[in-house]
């Protein structure tokens, strides 16, 4: 029966899950290709506005200076003007001014004006405003191919688009203000809308697949397994009542029911034992005998919690945490203030630093609080400081005010994933370990996908600020989860009674130090550093869009997701923990060294890519590693274990920006990178040697 109810659970989670996320593709599928449609044809007709628009200008202003008694061939500063003009408009080619066919005043490369036809430019964007959907659809269709970068669809040869004004003054009867509009400009916006669609899409399909997964575990695959397990108690002869069966859904209330009958019949048995007086004692000691065979006064305790409880809760949060990565020092630097006290490149990357040393500072008393009152209390306790955060981040006038908001909000960060790391810590056997470790490292790295690359879109459309007020809302709805999925029975504290100090009983394991020194802090220092740092401004050195810096930053998650499950396999496989977290750690620094020498966004991207594969290698190993190690000083709890390695780690997540600053301040972002890269490279071969050395695999420990 087992394994038959087992298959019916798989065969509908997967069922469901599938149709889910089908049925999102085919709906963000129809939506991207409306989006697209809408977006081709209302940018022409408002491109001609534009051009009206701005040649009205440039007509008024030579009309002026005209009128001022100036020679229309005379004016002063004419080309400086239109430089000055033509720079605040992408979409323009060039702009000239011109007498009698003669060309006066030019920028930018002037298109033969012979022939021009405004009416036909009208009735093209008359077109298109009246165009049927269905026609709308047809041409979209015909120019998809359009929509892939420049290296794909070769060269463009189409003409520009070219808009004629009047000079209307007395004597000027055959001069005109004449405006370009690049042909390839709606090309590149659509592009680039394409391009948001696709990261929207992706990021849609991983959130369905979490709130269906979290679903048909909450409401079908535990109910089912519960009924199982009343079902099989029931047959073997056990009566126990579990307390606290939850009713989710039609399956919820059968096991439900089936649990109210045992404890129907504990109510019947207990009323006929207290109608038999003191002198039927034989008769009672038989009852009791029927009673304890069939656990007639069982009870059984609160129910375990699982993974899946706080797998939406933590994906929720961490996504809003995460949708203002790609732009924190460019945010920065809009409110950067030249003062004697910090340089620009140092207060660039300072609310990163603080924001992780804040973490490290607070982790430790984090995971005893959680050990103190339990998961649930501290995550929603987490959520006060972190929205506090992001409101102030919304309202900052000045990068103090960022600084010391993110560093409010980094409080509330220790708080909620030190929690939420402790429940999965206590809910996965020692078998899974790696395993349950890389659903959360998982979670994180789904949230930051997504959070990343709609944090981008977000900025890049509406601002900044608003984001963090997006973020505020998300953490609300995060909070409310917790609230409703959390489980209240799980307790994550193993420590032994009367012991105290854990860190300096784990600062004598030897293989426990290795790990946090050599890998861990190296690892966040990769990711602060680089990823997170020094990427955006790598990119905006190179004229990358802010939409396009979260398109290259969501990578590392998207690279992560999907190998980061097969590295734990292998490990919880193989057991060799330690060589892949040596290996991912030499692996980051080799690909940071291979950044040295001339910038190119090819160069960044690989880098990316690249890195996220490491990393994949690193993550889970590393915490299922550091467990392991561990579980030779017993003096020292599981949750206790995993504060101390989070503060280690945020270590390396302070130093990361502040030794890219310091370093940027002297060399270029190759070199500085590339001696990064000869630091971690350095870190992964102590690890490989210190731990292969004898004193390692004799002795966990040595004398302090």
């Amino acid at each position: 029966m087992k394994d038959k109810v087992k298959s019916m659970a798989s065969l509908i989670n997967s069922r469901l899950i599938l149709i889910t996320i089908i049925s999102a593709f085919l709906a963000s599928i129809l939506s991207a290709v409306y989006t697209l449609v809408e977006f081709n044809f209302s940018v022409k007709p408002e491109l001609l506005k534009k051009a009206n628009a701005i040649a009205q200008g440039i007509h008024d202003d030579v009309d002026l200076a005209i009128t001022a008694g100036v020679p229309f061939d005379q004016i002063r500063g004419m080309d400086a003007y239109l430089d000055d003009t033509i720079s605040k408009y992408p979409e323009l080619t060039f702009i000239a001014v011109t007498d009698n066919s003669d060309v006066l005043y030019s920028v930018g490369q002037v298109a033969n004006l012979d022939n021009v036809d405004n009416a036909a430019f009208e009735q093209n964007s008359a077109r298109y405003l009246n165009a049927s959907f269905g026609e709308r659809l047809t041409v979209v269709a015909n120019e998809l191919p359009m929509l892939l970068p420049s290296f794909l669809k070769g060269s463009d040869q189409q003409q520009d688009d070219v808009y004629r004004l009047d000079l209307e003054n007395e004597g000027l009867a055959n001069s005109a203000v004449y405006v370009g509009l690049s042909s390839t400009y709606v090309q590149s916006q659509l592009t680039d809308i394409f391009f948001d669609i696709a990261i929207v899409l992706v990021a849609v399909l991983l959130v369905c697949f979490e709130v269906v997964m979290v679903v048909v575990m909450f409401y079908i695959s535990g109910p089912l397994e519960e009924s199982e397990s009343i079902l099989k108690r029931q047959i073997a002869g056990d009566f126990s009542v579990n307390e606290n069966v939850p009713a989710h859904g039609a399956i919820g209330t059968f096991a439900d029911r089936l649990n109210e009958d045992s404890k129907e019949l504990q109510g019947r048995f207990s009323r006929l034992l207290s109608r038999l007086s003191t002198e039927q004692s034989k008769t009672m000691d038989n009852l009791r005998t029927i009673a304890d065979k069939f656990k007639l006064q069982g009870r059984l305790g609160v129910k375990k919690g699982d993974i899946v409880d706080a797998r939406i809760p933590l994906f929720v949060f961490s996504f809003a945490e995460e949708l203002q990565k790609s732009f924190m020092p460019l945010f920065v630097a809009e409110f950067y203030e030249p003062n004697s006290w910090v340089s620009e490149d140092v207060m660039l990357g300072l609310p990163i630093s603080v924001f992780m040393f804040v973490i490290a500072a607070c982790t430790p008393f984090a995971a005893k609080w959680v050990d103190r009152w339990g998961q649930k209390p501290l995550f929603l306790l987490g959520l006060i400081p972190a929205i506090g955060g992001y409101l102030g981040c919304a309202f900052a006038n000045d990068s103090v005010d960022i600084v010391i908001s993110r560093g409010i909000t980094a409080l509330g960060y220790a708080v909620i994933t030190i929690s939420c790391q402790s429940y999965i810590a206590a809910v996965v056997t020692p078998e899974n370990r790696a395993k349950g470790m890389a659903i959360f490292v998982g979670v994180l790295m789904t949230a930051t996908m997504c959070g990343t690359a709609l944090g981008a879109i977000i900025a890049d459309r509406v601002g900044y600020q608003p984001v963090f007020l997006v973020s505020a809302a998300l953490s609300c709805f995060a909070g409310l989860l917790a609230w409703r999925m959390f489980q209240g029975g799980v307790s994550g504290a193993k420590k032994a009674a009367g012991q105290k100090g854990g860190l300096k009983y784990l600062a004598r394991n030897v293989r426990f130090v290795a790990v946090v020194i050599c890998c861990a802090i190296p690892a966040k220092i990769v990711l602060t550093g680089f990823l997170y740092f020094m990427v955006p401004l790598y990119l905006v050195s190179l004229d990358a869009s802010q939409s396009e810096i979260g398109r290259i930053m969501m990578i590392y998650s998207l690279i992560i997701i999907p190998i980061s499950p097969i590295a734990s396999g292998i490990a919880d496989k193989t057991k060799k923990m330690r060589e892949l977290v040596v290996l991912g750690t030499i692996l980051s620094g080799v690909i940071l060294i291979s950044l040295y020498g001339e910038a190119s966004l090819l160069k960044i991207l690989l880098a990316v890519t690249l890195m996220g594969i490491a990393h994949s290698i690193l993550k889970a190993p590393l915490i299922a590693c550091a467990l392991e190690a561990s579980e030779n000083t017993p003096e020292v709890g599981r949750t206790e274990v995993l504060g101390i390695l989070r503060t280690s780690e945020r270590i390396g997540s302070v130093l990361g920006p502040i030794i890219v600053a310091f370093l940027l301040s002297f060399y270029d972002f190759g070199q500085a990178m590339a001696i990064v890269g000869v630091g971690i490279v350095a870190a992964g071969v102590c690890t490989l040697i210190f731990l292969r050395s004898p004193s390692s695999s004799n002795t966990e420990e040595v004398s302090a």
